[in-house]
C-alpha cells in the first residue's frame, strides 16, 4: 500500500519554492523547501513525515505565486 502523496506545480523559470503544510489550528506539520526546475516539478511527502491526520491544508509559495489547497490524510 502507497502511504504517501504527490503534490505537482509547473514553474515557469528556476526559482525555488517552499511547501508548508498546516494543521487544522494554524500549526505547521511540515516544511520543506526545493530548488524547482523550468515547468513540471513535484514534491513526494510519505505519511510518516506529517505526524498528523484528517483535513490539512498545504502553501506552496514561489517568487511569484502562492497557493493553498486541502489535503486528508487517514490513518
Amino acid at each position: 500500500m502507497d502511504f504517501s502523496t504527490r503534490i505537482g506545480f509547473n514553474l515557469p523559470s528556476e526559482q525555488n519554492a517552499r511547501l508548508t503544510i498546516f494543521n487544522i489550528a494554524g500549526q505547521i506539520v511540515y516544511q520543506k523547501d526545493i530548488g524547482g526546475q523550468i515547468g513540471y516539478n513535484e514534491i513526494v511527502i510519505e505519511k510518516s513525515e506529517l505526524n498528523a491526520t484528517g483535513v490539512l491544508q498545504y502553501r506552496l509559495d514561489t517568487r511569484d505565486n502562492s497557493a493553498t489547497k486541502r489535503m486528508v490524510v487517514i490513518e
